[in-house]
């Protein structure tokens, strides 16, 4: 079961792309103090964050489904979301000529990892709370409906 199936499909999708959005901007800042701190940014890097939450969540429709998946099936497409990600930093990184030492290379690696999983561990915790809340609305109706 998809954590999205609560919400329609646009909804989720503005959702997805906000929190990714949000944590990219962070990731990129805290990278950049890391390993960057000379370079001085111009207007433009503002809008790196939103492009690349705009082609994770494109690159997302790779986990859509109109049947059932098994688990095996969602991991296995979360992975090849997660690659085609990698693949997009890595390769939108090399194009615009920084040049990778090992050190950053895994640590850009692992970053966009932490951020994927974050994005869902954060979109999970939102759907959660907003299950809790319509379990409490529900039993609050069924005991008025049985007139307790």
């Amino acid at each position: 079961m998809d954590i999205y199936m609560n919400r329609g499909i646009f909804s989720q999708q503005i959702m997805a792309f906000c929190v990714c959005t949000t944590c990219i901007t962070l990731l990129e800042g805290v990278l950049g103090m890391l390993f960057f701190p000379q370079i001085q940014i111009d207007y433009g890097a503002f809008f790196s964050p939103p492009l690349f939450g705009a082609f994770s969540i494109l690159f997302g429709l790779v986990n859509y489904s109109k049947k059932e998946l098994s688990i095996r099936q969602v991991l296995i497409r979360r992975l090849l979301h997660l690659l085609m990600i990698e693949a997009l930093v890595f390769g939108i990184n090399y194009t615009s000529g920084l040049v990778f030492t090992s050190l950053y290379a895994w640590t850009l690696a692992f970053s966009v990892a932490l951020v994927f999983v974050s994005v869902y561990v954060i979109l999970w915790l939102i759907d959660r709370k907003n299950a809790m809340q319509f379990n409490e609305q529900l039993k609050v109706y069924q005991s008025r409906e049985r007139g307790e």
